[in-house]
Parts: structure tokens; sequence; C-alpha cells
């Protein structure tokens, strides 16, 4: 490997390094939401709406922190578009109030499509700048997507099932999230010994 290359991987994976926490405190939180609303769920519709609310905005500030770490990388722009999302739906949430089940339940279908959409998005953006996680980014923006099309088409069947239809969404996309995170450390460890043997 020439010292030029072997310069371009220890900058990948120095990159790598910086930002794989991201994705795992993010899915964290997610995990954390799905596994409260399956094992405790809420029995108000007020109680929800914050709930969900919060956790909206965590998540897109979380996504927003993931741009700034990111923000020399090509195609790290999405984070931002993710994040201002996230943030544009948990304030919707706060603030309507008397939001009913019926409300709530297209509110979350609609931002897991518009996640979905930002992040199938973003991962053509990080394929065309080689970026080597893009294909966890397309799972994450694949599963909210699907799980955004199955919620419009079911109609709501009360606040039980509104409430598992969130945990069970929180909880998948955590563990792709966590996963696609420890995968990144790993690529970095990777990529710093290739650096080093190089």
């Amino acid at each position: 490997m020439t010292d030029e290359a072997a310069g371009v991987v220890a900058d990948a994976a120095g990159a790598l390094r910086r930002i794989w926490w991201l994705p795992v405190v993010r899915g964290v939180v997610l995990l954390v939401l799905g596994l409260l609303m399956l094992v405790q769920p809420l029995a108000t519709v007020s109680a929800l709406v914050w709930v969900f609310g919060a956790f909206a905005v965590v998540d897109g500030l979380v996504s927003v922190a993931q741009w700034l770490a990111n923000r020399r990388e090509p195609g790290a722009g999405w984070w931002v578009l993710e994040g201002l999302a996230g943030i544009v739906f948990g304030v919707i949430a706060f603030v309507w109030t008397g939001a009913t089940v019926t409300v709530l339940f297209y509110l979350v279908a609609l931002w897991a499509l518009v996640l979905g959409v930002l992040a199938v998005f973003g991962a053509a953006v990080l394929y065309r700048a080689r970026d080597v996680g893009w294909h966890w980014v397309l799972t994450f923006g694949l599963v909210a997507f699907l799980f955004g099309l199955l919620v419009v088409t079911k109609p709501p069947a009360g606040i039980d099932f509104v409430v598992m239809l969130i945990g069970l969404f929180a909880f998948v996309e955590g563990a792709v999230l966590v996963v696609s995170g420890f995968a990144t450390r790993a690529v970095a460890r990777e990529l710093g010994r290739w650096s080093a043997a190089g």
C-alpha cells in the first residue's frame, strides 16, 4: 500500500471512529421507546402524544448531531433533513391540542414515511459518495417506509393498536441502528489495521 493510499485509509478510519457511536445512541433511544411501549402501554392519548413528541424531537436532535460530527464528509447533509423532519413532527404532536387516536395514528404513519424517503435518498447520496455505511441507511429507510405504508393501509383500532405499532417500529429500527453503529466501529478498526500495516 502506498503512503498516499495508507493516508486515505487512515483518514477514513478516523472519520468512522468519530461517528460510530451516534447511530448506537439513536438506536438505544429507539429501543427504550419500543420496550416502553410494548411492556408498559400508555393508557391515554395525551400521554402517547407527549411520549411520541418527545421521542421525535430527541431523535431529530441526534440526527442533527450526526450531521455535525460528519459534516465534512460527502453526502452528510441528508442527516440535517432527517433531523429537522423529526423535530417538526415532534413539535406538531406537542402543539396539536385535542389530538385523537386517529390523528396521532396518521401523524406517526406520515413521520415514518418521511423518514423512510429521506433515508433512502440519503443512502443513494452516501452510495455515490462511496460511504461504507450506505446499506445500513438504506435498510433503515426501507423499514421506515414499509412501516408507514403498512400503517396507512390499516385503519386505527384504538390506542392499544397505535401503541403496539409505535413500539414495534421503534424496536426494529433501534436494533438496525445499534447493529449499524457497531458494524461501523468494526470497519473503522479493520481500516486502522490496514493503514498501520501499509
